[in-house]
């Protein structure tokens, strides 16, 4: 009983994990787990390559103001004739230049190391809601780039993290963009058509008027005739063995009087050997309605797949998500209604610039609440653009098919 327990428990356990609901816990999970990993590995090395990159810049900041300082006190500070002063210009631009290449490839901005985990402290990059962000990022293919793991088993991690989470992201949502489709698809045909599947199914529906035979002529009468002779026959009426049409009907009647004879003489009822034929309970006049509702309910499923939603009710879905999503992040970010659109679209359709990315302005209290709203948005968006493309598929299959079938190419169904 213990193995057949646990066999059941399997069974139940690999069906719901394989189930929408489970696919979508386990993403979910994923990503979370994600977050805590990416965090638990770059979060002290975040904080290391920032003393480092102080380190180098404390120098050549201070380099960089005593050579400013020289040049000033070399050429007579700001009493100047107009040759001195171009050669001070000269100078401190080489001087500036030379400090800007230097910041930029130190990488250093300025934050205060020694303040990290403090409250008025710089914030990690690699805080938890960082790295469920990144983690979203890397399982939907995205790929902002705005922080990448740099120790070693970061970046291991994040290989096989990535080689395992994006065939899960996309079986996930192969399975969510299905399902939406088919519940958009639902609405679509009861409130926006209206019923109008429903009404195309019920005059589909076929009532057949089985009208009474006149009588037939010959041997070769119909079934239905032979039945109608039937129900004409009194109740009393009794019928002896009917003749024999083979070549052999002179043995067949003498082999049945013989029976006949025999069956005589061990019984003396009158009626032994004789068949009684009682009439059908038919009404001679009523007609027989054919009609069959027994799999309504499947014909309406099958009517309801197969109606195909508008590309333009599809973009519309698309361009509600974008437009929402502008709005939203314009308000919390500050950006203007392009830029906005532009990151929700550059962020739904996979390609992930990283050129804006919410979330990513430390001085902000509000940054990881930010980074939390991006990645949620990134999943719900994902699934969306799933269902949405499984709708387009559908409808641009459908007007093929019936371009087709105009000229000719494809054969039309046949509707019973």
């Amino acid at each position: 009983m213990g193995t057949q327990q646990k066999e059941s428990f399997c069974k139940v356990f690999m069906k719901f994990i394989f189930s929408h609901i489970g696919l979508c816990a386990m993403v979910i999970l994923y990503c979370v787990a994600g977050g805590f990993i990416f965090e638990h590995l770059e979060k002290n090395n975040e904080e290391q390559i920032c003393y480092e990159s102080q380190s180098e810049y404390s120098p050549m900041e201070s380099k960089t103001i005593n050579s400013t300082l020289k040049i000033f006190y070399d050429y007579g500070g700001a009493v100047t004739t107009a040759e001195s002063r171009r050669l001070m210009e000269v100078q401190l631009k080489s001087v500036l230049e030379t400090f800007r290449n230097n910041t930029l490839a130190i990488g250093y901005d300025g934050r205060a190391c020694n303040k990290y985990g403090e409250t008025d402290g710089p914030v990690y990059q690699w805080s938890w809601a960082g790295g469920l962000m990144f983690s979203v990022t890397v399982i939907s293919t995205i790929g902002y780039g705005h922080i990448s793991p740099k120790t070693v088993w970061g970046r291991l991690v994040c290989i096989a993290y990535a080689v395992l989470g994006i065939p899960l992201m996309l079986l996930c949502l192969a399975n969510i963009g299905d399902v939406l489709a088919d519940i958009f698809r639902f609405i679509y045909a009861r409130i926006c058509c209206c019923g109008c599947c429903r009404r195309k199914k019920k005059d589909k529906d076929r009532v057949v008027e089985m009208k009474p035979s006149d009588g037939g002529t010959g041997p070769w009468e119909s079934d239905k005739s032979r039945i109608m002779a039937v129900q004409n026959a009194p109740m009393s009426t009794e019928f002896s063995r009917l003749p024999s049409r083979s070549p052999t009907e002179n043995f067949d009647n003498c082999d049945t009087k013989q029976r006949m004879g025999s069956g005589s003489s061990r019984n003396s009822s009158p009626t032994r050997g004789k068949v009684k034929i009682v009439p059908l309970e038919v009404k001679k006049n009523d007609p027989v309605i054919l009609d069959d509702d027994s799999d309504s309910d499947d014909e309406d499923d099958l009517d309801e797949k197969k109606v195909t939603v508008p590309l333009t009710i599809t973009m519309i879905v698309i361009g509600g998500y974008i437009f929402g999503g502008a709005v939203l992040f314009g308000l919390w970010e500050g950006w203007d209604w392009l830029q906005s659109a532009y990151f929700c679209f550059i962020t739904l359709s996979t390609i992930g610039f990283g050129d804006v990315v919410p979330g990513t302005d430390f001085e902000n209290p509000q940054a990881q609440a930010q980074l939390l709203l991006g990645s949620v948005y990134v999943l719900f968006g994902m699934a969306i653009l799933s269902m949405c493309f499984s709708l387009m598929q559908d409808e641009i299959l459908s007007k093929a098919r019936w371009i087709g079938q105009k000229l000719g190419i494809v054969e039309k169904d046949v509707e019973d």
